[in-house]
């Protein structure tokens, strides 16, 4: 009996988006999430606004601060909660940036799409040291 490699190909790719949904889902349910760069302005960390619109990763980052001078020089981000970590690239030429109606920013912000590379997920419990890990693919550039 031979090894049906379509069917498999099918399989393994909707585990690869359940994996991603899960992820988006994850992040989604956190309105705000810390933001950590680094670069000339050295390591900085604030909390900013996070939001998951059409499969896309974006957060507020108010204008005044040394994130996007880092942003400049390091593209690389790290993003967490206390359920979840992200790391991913930033990308702050977003066209299609998302619509904040929810959220009324007190001073003037950047939308910022954040590309994921790996993101650790936190058990419920979080006392028994289980943790998810998911890889993404990095098809946007």
């Amino acid at each position: 009996m031979g090894y049906d490699t379509r069917r498999s190909r099918v399989y393994i790719e909707g585990m690869l988006d359940k994996l991603c949904n899960h992820a988006l889902d994850t992040i989604a349910a956190a309105p705000a999430c810390t933001l950590s760069t680094s670069g000339p302005a050295g390591l900085q960390a604030s909390v900013v606004a996070c939001q998951v619109q059409d499969g896309h990763i974006f957060v507020l980052i108010p204008r005044t601060t040394d994130h996007l001078f880092n942003l400049e020089h390091q593209t690389e981000v790290v993003l967490t909660t206390e359920r979840w970590q992200l790391r991913g690239r930033a990308k702050t030429n977003t066209p299609k940036a998302p619509h904040y109606s929810a959220i009324e920013p007190r001073q003037p912000v950047v939308v910022v799409k954040v590309i994921p590379v790996r993101m650790h997920i936190e058990a419920a419990g979080g006392s028994n040291g289980h943790r998810e890990t998911i890889d993404f693919q990095v098809l946007d550039s």
